[in-house]
């Protein structure tokens, strides 16, 4: 069984295979962002992670860090939007010097409701903020690594990009396809500069996301009917997984879409 990372810190076992790295984390103040955040500290990253309607989780998560003895610092950006997107790396830069892992988490279904009844500004909201944002945050992210001669790029999508996904999530999903499609076609374009681009499709995790857009029953039904390892996954497990793929350990990964669904969807 994994060791929680407050109990590595306890033992003074914290890994170091990110030692003096710098990660940028969007979408870090709670759920799967924050656990990630919190992962890249433990394993020796400086950590800045964005937020845009929790503060108070931002800050918890700064805190958290910082109790592991790691810099962090939280930005407030709106990465739909390009010319937020251009303060949150500056201020990350100001901060930190450098850039070499960027993950591109921030991310939201909107609402659910049927195709027929989506007005354009759901899709729209759906698109810039799952896909958009993920372009916006490479296009600024690329500069720099490839000056260094490395970097991670890591893009968080989702099974249902697989699948299609739940009802009434079509223009999530169809965001989240984009995205895998993106990983692809940019991990081609950087990888002569040593520049890694990975996606991964979480299945269902426990985390405020599902309890905003998912009933508790639908959750239960979901899980007993098609998770074969018949439970939810912890956001812990995602950062583990990142963690690996933001490491050198990972040097030979690009271009790939990794799964961490339990078995919901295998291939």
């Amino acid at each position: 069984m994994a060791v929680p990372r407050t109990e590595r810190r306890r033992r003074g076992r914290l890994d170091m295979r990110l030692q003096g790295r710098a990660a940028l984390v969007t979408g870090g103040s709670s759920g799967i962002g924050a656990a990630i955040a919190e992962e890249l500290a433990a394993q020796g990253a400086s950590v800045t992670i964005s937020y845009f309607k929790n503060p108070g989780g931002a800050r918890s998560v700064v805190e958290r860090i910082e109790q592991l003895g790691r810099q962090a610092i939280d930005v407030r950006a709106d990465v739909r939007r390009k010319a937020d997107v251009e303060e949150l790396f500056r201020r990350h830069l100001e901060r930190f010097g450098r850039l070499d892992i960027l993950v591109n988490n921030a991310g939201d279904m909107v609402q659910r409701m049927p195709t027929t009844e989506t007005p354009e500004t759901v899709w729209r909201d759906a698109l810039d903020l799952n896909l958009s944002s993920v372009f916006f945050c490479c296009q600024e992210a690329l500069p720099r690594m490839t000056a260094q001669g490395w970097g991670r790029i890591i893009n968080i999508s989702s099974v249902g990009a697989r699948t299609g996904g739940g009802p009434g999530a079509i223009p999530y999903h169809a965001a989240k396809a984009g995205v895998i499609a993106l990983t692809r076609g940019l991990a081609k374009e950087v990888a002569a500069h040593q520049i890694t681009v990975n996606a991964i499709t979480p299945g269902i995790i426990e985390t405020p996301f599902h309890a905003r857009h998912t009933t508790p029953a639908q959750r239960a039904e979901w899980i007993q009917s098609l998770v074969p390892l018949g439970r939810p996954g912890r956001p812990e497990e995602v950062a583990n997984l990142v963690a690996f793929v933001a490491s050198d350990e990972a040097g030979y990964i690009t271009g790939a879409t990794l799964d961490i669904n339990g078995g919901m969807a295998m291939y």
